[in-house]
């Protein structure tokens, strides 16, 4: 969203599709009522779309077809999956497929957050070499280095493709307000946990 802004073009919304799955491999499950918060921070509508089990892409495919914007931005990095999907989604829908982030390197990638000056925080690891003590951690550089050389070393994908980590923005330039979790709670099962967060507050930046 910073990046296609950056570039000239103007966010007017934010789609966010709630998966049925929860194993979905098409779109992300974890803590998605929280972007509501953000699309209100950032101060655009929040759209908020159900994707049955079976019919995940007929549901993007509506979705698309009601809007009357010019982009589809998504944060895709590696994921050919999800890439052709949403490409076909909006030649479909007459829209145009915007992925700044397709085929950056994990590096590239965290440097454009960090030169955003983006507080992101980890909300989820299933991956080998990520414990429990990763949840709840902030994208710092130094938290950042860290994880560059535990992928390195255990050979998950140290952006998170493939679901091996998820994040959470908690504040960007674009938003009003910082977002600060309320109660968060660790839930562990095995070798993956997630962080889950029931609500945010606003605080004045």
């Amino acid at each position: 969203m910073h990046l296609a802004r950056s570039e000239g073009i103007e966010i007017e919304s934010i789609l966010t599709m709630l998966p049925e799955d929860p194993e979905s491999m098409l779109y992300h499950t974890h803590n998605l009522k929280i972007v509501e918060k953000i699309a209100e921070v950032v101060e655009v509508p929040w759209i908020p779309i159900r994707a049955p089990k079976d019919e995940e892409l007929i549901a993007l495919d509506e979705a698309l077809s009601d809007l009357r914007v010019d982009y589809l931005i998504t944060g895709g990095i590696e994921s050919s999956f999800q890439k052709r999907r949403f490409d076909k989604a909006c030649q479909r829908a007459n829209l145009r497929h915007y992925a700044p982030l397709w085929h950056k390197s994990p590096q590239e990638v965290y440097k454009k957050l960090t030169s955003f000056e983006i507080d992101a925080i980890i909300v989820s690891v299933a991956a080998y070499g990520l414990g429990e003590d990763w949840l709840g951690s902030h994208l710092t550089e130094d938290t950042i280095t860290k994880l560059l050389h535990a992928a390195e070393k255990y050979r998950f994908n140290a952006v998170g493709e493939g679901g091996d980590l998820d994040t959470l923005v908690l504040d960007a330039p674009l938003f009003k307000k910082r977002l600060i979790p309320i109660s968060p709670t660790k839930k562990w099962e095995g070798d993956r946990g997630t962080l889950e967060i029931p609500g945010v507050e606003f605080v004045a930046k």
